[in-house]
Formats: structure tokens, C-alpha cells, sequence
């Protein structure tokens, strides 16, 4: 007696229990290593961003000008921009203390200090003026200070202690300050704030520093570090002091480590897209095994839909 075969057709094929069990824990470790992996990339530490700013609050006022003011502003961003990054220009008036406040939180990899600096009467540190017009008691952590050639008037200052006391973190950030005294040899104070809350370098000046004279060079510091691959140390030693305010003034860097000496903003920038690429790859690993389990679901059913259905 002669056996007949029946074929099974492809489509009314089934996975059975086994093979269905293997595949749902198989799609289970898958989505839980993504979870894992997309988490630790979420809370890594300190990650460089490809965000730059130019906070101005010196603005187009004395002892600058409107064409001083627009040329810096326009060749440091250009330089930034062919860098890849994105710049924000943040222009005197918005320079408050409320502005300050959030900066923390804004990301940047970058962030250049177009600002006033003053030395505290009888003390070790310097504050960073905002452009916010002094009054008594509205905030902590602040000072007062004033300009010589507007007596009588005051604005609020930010000190050490208000960066030390911001919420968020500066990811691995360079901060280029560009006021007198805004690294004065024994003044660290504020550098050491910025570099406590994530910064990896504060690059400043010595002591009083002529606004053209600051601009200029910090075109030059944007340019060796980023169109000409120099290192943090390199860029610096090659800087032309500032002579038009005895003793002089010379650009320097905090904190003066082996590391920091010899990093070089590519290498962050190279440690910026290869986290950003990873993440892409982590939400596309997320969102294949929920495609996967959409075809499970519906192959059961004996038709096959392709939208993607979240977990």
C-alpha cells in the first residue's frame, strides 16, 4: 500500500511551541541588553557636545564697539561652525543672572566668556559680571561690582561659589575666558568652580587685558585648536601676551595637568560623534526586535503587517 506525502504549504506553516519559546527569549535578552546598553550611554558621565556659545555681555558697549563686537562674533563662529559645531550667540542684554543660572543645563561643549572680570576687594577670587543692574538681596551666590569709567552704578557679579552651585554640569567643557584677571595666578577660584562642575579646561588671562588685544587672540586660540589640531598646551604657549596694562597679561590654561596639557578638541570631538553614533545604533537595536515581534504576532494571524509597534 503506497504512503501519499501531503505538502505543507509555506504559508500555513507555524513555529511550534518550542521554537516559539526559543525566539521570545532569545527577543527578551535582546531588548533587555538594548535597555541596558541605551542606559549607560543615557547616564555616561561628562559627554562631549558639539554646542558652542558666545556669551557677549561686553557686548557692543565700552570698552568695545559695534564693529569689534560683530567681527569677533562673526569669525568665531564661523571657525566654530566649520569645526561642526552649532553656536549660539547670546548678546549682552540677555546676560543676566537668571541666564547664568541655567547655563549648566545647556550642554555646551564650548563656551567662550565675552565678559567683564573683577578682583574681590582683599580676597582671592574673581567674580564674572552679568549685565543685570545691581539690587539688594534678589539672589545668593552673587557680588557687586562696578566699572571706573561709570561711577556710581552697579551690576550683579557671579562668584565661585553660584557656578559651584548650579544645577546640571559643563560635559568636558572648554571655557575660554576672556577678561582681565579671569585667571590670575592664586585667583583660581572660579576656573577650580567650572572644572568641579564637569569642565575639562578653563583657559583665562593673568591680569588686565585690552578688549581688541582679547579678541584678536582668542581668534587665534579658536583657530589653533581647531583648524590647526593644536593641543590645549601648544595653542596657549603660542599666544601674544598683553602689554598695554603693566605687568602684562599672558593667556593660560587650569587645571595645568600632563592631560590637559597635551589634549587636543579633536580628540573630544572624535569622543562626541562616536557616542552620538552609538546612540543611533542603540535606538536602532531597540526598534528591530519590536519589528520582529510585530511579525511574530501577525504571522500567527496569517498576515503580516510592517509597522513598527513599540514595547
Amino acid at each position: 500500500m503506497s504512503k501519499t506525502k501531503t505538502k505543507v504549504s509555506k504559508g500555513n506553516r507555524r513555529f511550534s511551541n518550542k521554537q516559539l519559546m526559543l525566539i521570545s527569549a532569545v527577543l527578551a535578552s535582546i531588548i533587555i541588553l538594548g535597555l541596558v546598553l541605551s542606559f549607560i550611554l543615557l547616564q555616561r558621565p561628562n559627554k562631549f557636545s558639539l554646542k558652542a556659545a558666545i556669551i557677549d555681555q561686553i557686548g557692543e558697549n565700552y570698552p568695545s564697539d559695534s564693529e569689534m563686537t560683530r567681527e569677533f562674533n562673526e569669525t568665531s563662529t564661523n571657525i566654530l561652525e566649520q569645526a561642526g559645531f552649532s553656536v549660539t550667540y547670546h548678546k549682552r542684554e540677555t546676560v543676566t543672572v537668571n541666564f547664568f543660572k541655567e547655563l549648566a543645563k545647556y550642554d555646551y561643549g564650548i563656551i567662550i566668556l565675552r565678559a567683564h572680570y573683577a578682583k574681590r576687594s582683599s580676597e582671592t577670587e574673581v567674580d564674572v559680571f552679568t549685565s543685570e543692574e545691581y539690587s539688594e538681596g534678589l539672589y545668593d551666590y552673587v557680588s557687586r561690582g562696578n566699572y571706573t569709567w561709570e561711577p556710581g552704578k552697579f551690576y550683579f557679579a557671579i562668584t565661585p561659589d553660584f557656578i559651584k552651585n548650579l544645577d546640571g554640569s559643563f560635559p568636558k567643557s572648554i571655557i575660554i575666558a576672556m577678561g582681565c584677571w579671569s585667571l590670575k595666578s592664586e585667583y583660581e577660584e572660579m576656573a577650580d568652580a567650572f572644572i568641579q562642575k564637569g569642565a575639562t579646561v578653563y583657559i583665562g588671562w593673568t591680569e588686565e587685558v585690552d578688549i581688541g588685544h582679547s579678541d584678536n587672540e582668542t581668534v587665534r586660540l579658536l583657530r589653533m585648536l581647531l583648524e590647526e589640531n593644536k593641543s590645549i598646551a601648544d595653542a596657549v604657549s603660542n599666544i601674544a601676551p598683553d602689554w598695554t596694562f603693566p605687568p602684562g597679561s599672558q593667556m593660560t590654561f587650569y587645571p595645568r595637568t600632563n592631560v590637559v596639557r597635551d589634549l587636543k578638541v579633536s580628540d573630544l570631538i572624535a569622543d562626541a560623534k562616536a557616542s552620538s553614533n552609538l546612540q543611533g545604533m542603540i535606538i536602532s537595536f531597540k526598534l528591530a526586535p519590536a519589528l520582529c515581534m510585530t511579525f511574530i504576532v501577525f504571522k500567527r494571524k496569517k498576515f503580516l503587517d510592517l509597522a513598527c509597534q513599540p514595547l
